[in-house]
């Protein structure tokens, strides 16, 4: 009797764990072909950037970030101004310290204004402690090529996992919020908290200001220039 429970039981549970190793293989594969993908666009990204650059005026204003800041129309929002748009979807605080050369150092920006750190979650497993000390790096690294120039760092904008989960993935709130807590007390910034103005009652990113949960809409980008116009 017991040989019978014994078998009907492998019956049951072998397809199951062959299922969850099976959904595991996908995920991992899908994983490591989005990493993929992310990297053949920050090489490309890389690329147009070092051509655009001999374009560009010195003292201007840097937009640095990733696909948040590659949305943003900065050009629109920031017309009476020589800007430039250095961001990359999917990029990570470790992306933007190979790049600082081509994203900033070239520019000889008068003013860098930063977001950056929410992929690390979703790419990286970074903890707040994590990113909040490359973005140090960052800072220090610009500091140290020179002094002068003005950094605007943005706090990290809440996601909201209930519009589209699959977008929102790993990140959370709670690490977001933690994080934010870390980039308030770093020196040689001016830290713009824009968190609390981008959530709802829920202390979600709000849907008036995103359609996926991640990224905002042209309602949030125009609400975000007039809160940095206000520290400039």
């Amino acid at each position: 009797m017991i040989e019978y429970i014994v078998i009907a039981l492998c019956l049951i549970l072998i397809p199951v764990i062959a299922y969850i190793t099976f959904r595991k293989g996908i995920k991992k594969g899908a994983d490591d072909f989005f990493k993929l993908l992310v990297s053949f666009g920050f090489e490309s990204k890389v690329s147009a950037f070092r051509e655009l650059n001999r374009l560009a005026s010195p003292k201007g204003v840097v937009f640095l970030g990733d696909s948040i800041t590659q949305d943003y129309p900065v050009s629109e929002f920031y017309s009476d101004e020589h800007v430039y748009n250095r961001g990359i979807g999917g990029d990570t605080t470790e992306g933007v310290l190979k790049r600082l050369d081509v994203s900033v150092f070239e520019l000889q920006p008068k003013t860098v204004v930063m977001l950056i750190g929410t992929n690390d979650f979703a790419l990286l497993d970074a903890t707040p402690e994590m990113v909040s000390a490359n973005i140090e790096r960052i800072i220090t690294m610009i500091k140290a090529f020179d002094p002068t120039i003005e950094i605007i760092l943005e706090s990290i904008y809440p996601v909201n996992p209930k519009i589209d989960p699959f977008t929102v993935g790993k990140r959370t709130n709670s690490s977001i919020m933690k994080t934010n807590m870390m980039l308030k007390q770093l020196s040689h910034v001016t830290f713009v908290d824009v968190y609390p103005l981008l959530i709802d009652q829920d202390g979600n990113l709000d849907r008036a200001y995103s359609h996926d949960g991640l990224h905002v809409n042209m309602k949030g980008y125009r609400m975000i220039t007039d809160v940095i116009k206000t520290i400039r």
